[in-house]
């Protein structure tokens, strides 16, 4: 299909749990002497890898995680990881095709990714992660929190400005309220230090949290308010039917994000019943929608990619944003470019969809002037 791709890209949602490539992370955790990894590197990628058939929602997505956070613990793992990923994003983003372990596969990209939104939980990369929502880890987040802040300074200066990067922090439905409270203290101070930190998310599985009480909705929004007005807010909500239109409108009121990932919740409403109102209220307050095509799919949160062309039809009916970013790509053995591709190919988008989306990330992105 002709389409003149740009030079370089944006993308706006990629977690560093899904960013560093499955060969790098294992080198990574032999290195440090972690344990559960199957017996050798073929056995490790199939752990880790997600493929059709392998999960059937987005709790069984998220439990590999556990793993790759724990591999990721502590300082140095977290500069590296982040060092790694950023530059996974130039070197393969904009790749039809990636090696099974993340390896480069196409020898000319369509495009290169020249700017990068990175998110993560720092708390989640201090060796707590199998404490479930505790905070209390064998690393100070503070030393987490720097690394990663140092991480990105030196790619952008190695790169000479040809790729920038910033970090989103992810308070957790996972985690409890004094956990996320750390987290938010932690934020606000580092951010006054260090340009790099550009956002804020919720992320994690919404069957642990999905706000539907009062009271849990009042505390996130109590967390949400206590970070430095600067960062940009991004929600995670919406993703699997733990989360009601209802609660959707309700939590997008109260966090009062200007972005919103996997808005999958308020499509079924309007198509079945059409009840309007979660279309109504992303178009009013001019949010924009980020869309990650095949970690919707993998979790079957969206149950085919002609749902997605009408999901995506349906936004522009009512004229709101959206992006395409690829959420976990190492994970998912994908790039950006193979799933703009793969839309394409499927008739869900056409190449002016395509080329509004990629425009839009590049309007929408928390990176500001700074960088």
């Amino acid at each position: 299909m002709n389409i003149k791709w740009p030079k370089t890209v944006t993308e706006l949602h990629v977690h560093l749990g899904g960013s560093v490539p499955l060969y790098r992370l294992w080198e990574i955790a032999v290195d440090r002497g972690i344990r559960g990894l199957g017996k050798g590197y073929e056995e490790f990628i199939d752990i880790l890898q997600i493929q059709d058939g392998k999960v059937k929602d987005l709790d069984s997505y998220l439990e590999v995680y556990d793993t790759i956070e724990l591999i990721q613990s502590g300082p140095t793992a977290v500069r590296e990881s982040v060092i790694i990923a950023i530059h996974r994003a130039f070197r393969t983003g904009g790749m039809p095709l990636v090696g099974r372990g993340g390896e480069s596969g196409s020898p000319e990209p369509l495009f290169h990714i020249g700017r990068l939104e990175l998110r993560f939980n720092p708390l989640k990369r201090t060796g707590a992660v199998f404490l479930k929502g505790k905070h209390a880890g064998l690393y100070d987040v503070d030393r987490v929190i720097r690394a990663a802040c140092d991480a990105v300074e030196e790619v952008e200066l190695a790169f000479g400005g040809k790729i920038r990067a910033g970090l989103i922090f992810c308070f957790g439905r996972d985690m409890d309220l004094a956990a996320n409270q750390i987290l938010a203290e932690k934020t606000a101070l580092w951010a006054e230090k260090r340009q790099s930190i550009i956002g804020i998310d919720l992320a994690g599985p919404e069957s642990k949290n999905p706000l539907s009480s009062k009271d849990a909705l009042s505390q996130m929004k109590e967390v949400f308010n206590s970070v430095p007005k600067r960062l940009g807010k991004t929600v995670h909500v919406g993703e699997t039917k733990h989360v009601t239109l209802d609660t959707f409108i309700k939590t997008i009121e109260a966090l009062n994000p200007s972005r919103v990932a996997h808005p999958i919740a308020v499509f079924s409403p309007y198509w079945d019943k059409k009840d309007d109102r979660g279309l109504k209220l992303l178009k009013e307050r001019k949010i924009v929608c980020e869309l990650c095509v095949k970690s919707n799919l993998l979790t079957q949160g969206v149950p085919d990619i002609s749902t997605y062309g009408r999901m995506i039809s349906t936004l522009d009916d009512f004229e709101i944003p959206y992006t395409f970013s690829t959420d976990a790509p190492s994970l998912q053995g994908t790039s950006l470019a193979q799933e703009l591709l793969m839309l394409l190919d499927a008739g869900a988008a056409t190449p002016e969809q395509i080329l509004r989306a990629l425009k839009t990330a590049d309007e929408s992105t928390f990176l500001g002037t700074n960088f």
